[in-house]
């Protein structure tokens, strides 16, 4: 890797992959990156939850510009091959380096977040650096939670303008993002019978991201599976319903039990859904085949029956552009776990009104079927700014390296900059980053030449903060 260009972001990328730093697992990267702050004579912060702040003064004659924090995540996930042995708590990550591109052997790369930890130790490091005061944050626990930069304190940052730079995709300016929230439901399985009946087993959906792509015709496997059975015209009862697997994640597949329908029944309703739904993505197939198991009771069965055909699932409303998606929610999974029935439903809204609106929806289907529920996992959004003094200063340095605009975007997902513009509201946000595929899975790589690319335009970008 010595000889890839920009060197420097490239040598510092090399140290971090020879660091494990799963999420949870960020001790020895953090401490590393102190421990290069200090060799570098700069001032350093790290907080109880490793997130880290490396802090740069600025040059000659940028004493008084706004002062600009660039902000990335030091965790990755770690994904491996089925063939692989790599321990990611204890191996480094073996690079690979393809023609253009970068990736590793058998594993996540872990380019993403690290090329941005990379180019700004980079940054840190050069005696020639034009350009405002710096501050260098680098949060924990990204991957799963957005832990770290939740627990991060709201009087650490100097910055007038935070640059994030944990896109994935070079030439797109992204200017706002979703926040969240998860409900979780759950109901103690008692009073089970043991029954014959029928299994019908639904697969063949793409399934999907939750929020990148929840506008699209892919179908939800809980939805449809719920849609046939309430189209059943006898009276039945469930049992194991086991659909979905991650609140993000849009189910693709699943199965339930059903007890006291003639073959007959079940063969109408899979006509009605297969011919209603002929238009989704993929090639939906269901199953129906004589079973032996155990039932729920009939309360329990008409309950989720009706919670699952009344839940609003998929988007909820569009931004002004009436494309962009505003809010959704996705009935994440319903499955018996540990003798509970569970269920996960996540919603994402860019607009904190649409998504209050959103959650007294959820929580009124829920309480008319009488499901216990609690909510967790909440992220903020970061709502664009009208007023922006960074974006067009973006655009304006953009145009010049590369004659041509950035695409802006507002993602109907997560980013760790919804955290920053809560505890920080008056914080300019961008957020830009160089190609890379594969995220989260072992075939993901970076180009290399758009890192340098995305390099440079840091580096011009800071230099016209005055």
């Amino acid at each position: 890797m010595e000889n890839l260009q920009p060197q420097r972001v490239f040598y510092y990328f090399k140290k971090l992959m020879d660091i494990p730093r799963p999420s949870k697992h960020e001790q020895e990267v953090s401490d590393f990156l102190i421990a290069t702050g200090k060799e570098l004579g700069l001032e350093t912060y790290q907080d109880d939850s490793l997130n880290v702040v490396l802090k740069r003064k600025a040059s000659q004659g940028y004493e008084d510009a706004p002062k600009v924090i660039l902000q990335g995540h030091m965790d990755m996930v770690g994904s491996k091959t089925e063939n692989s042995d790599h321990d990611f708590t204890k191996d480094p990550i073996i690079p690979v380096i393809e023609g253009e591109y970068l990736s590793a052997k058998d594993t996540t790369l872990g380019a993403d977040n690290g090329i941005a930890v990379a180019m700004g130790l980079a940054l840190l490091e050069d005696e020639n650096y034009e350009g405002p005061q710096i501050e260098l944050l680098v949060t924990t626990d990204e991957e799963t939670s957005m832990s770290g930069a939740i627990a991060l304190a709201d009087d650490v940052l100097e910055g007038d303008y935070l640059i994030n730079i944990d896109s994935e995709e070079e030439g797109i300016l992204t200017v706002g993002s979703a926040g969240g929230i998860t409900f979780f439901v759950e109901e103690e399985l008692k009073d089970l019978e043991e029954k014959e009946g029928f299994e019908i087993k639904l697969r063949g959906l793409l399934g999907g991201h939750s929020g990148m792509q929840i506008h699209e015709k892919r179908g939800n496997a809980v939805k449809i599976i719920g849609e046939l059975l309430a189209n059943i015209k006898e009276d039945i009862t469930i049992g194991e319903f086991n659909s979905g697997n991650l609140d993000n994640v849009i189910p693709s597949e699943g199965s339930v039990k059903v007890y006291g329908a003639s073959k007959e029944a079940l063969e109408d309703a899979k006509k009605d859904i297969l011919e209603k739904h002929a238009d989704l993505l993929g090639e939906m197939e269901v199953e129906i085949a004589e079973a032996k198991g155990k039932s729920y009771s009939k309360d329990l069965s008409q309950r989720l029956i009706k919670m699952i055909n009344d839940m609003p699932t998929g988007v909820n409303s569009l931004m002004e552009d009436n494309e962009t998606v505003e809010s959704s929610d996705n009935l994440a999974l319903v499955r018996e776990k540990e003798g509970k029935l569970v269920s996960e439903i996540s919603l994402r809204s860019s607009n904190n009104e649409k998504l209050e609106e959103l959650r007294e929806k959820i929580a009124k289907v829920l309480e008319e079927t009488s499901f216990a529920y609690n909510i967790d996992s909440e992220y903020p959004s970061w709502e664009y700014k009208e007023d922006s003094k960074l974006r067009p200063l973006a655009q304006e340095v953009y145009k010049k390296l590369e004659g041509k605009e950035f695409e802006t975007i507002v993602i109907h997902a997560g980013l760790e900059c919804g955290c920053f513009y809560e505890k920080y509201p008056n914080l300019d946000i961008i957020s830009i980053g160089p190609n890379i595929t594969g995220a989260h899975s072992p075939e993901e790589k970076v180009e290399i030449a758009s890192v340098q690319r995305v390099n440079e335009y840091l580096r011009e970008l800071l230099k016209e903060i005055k």
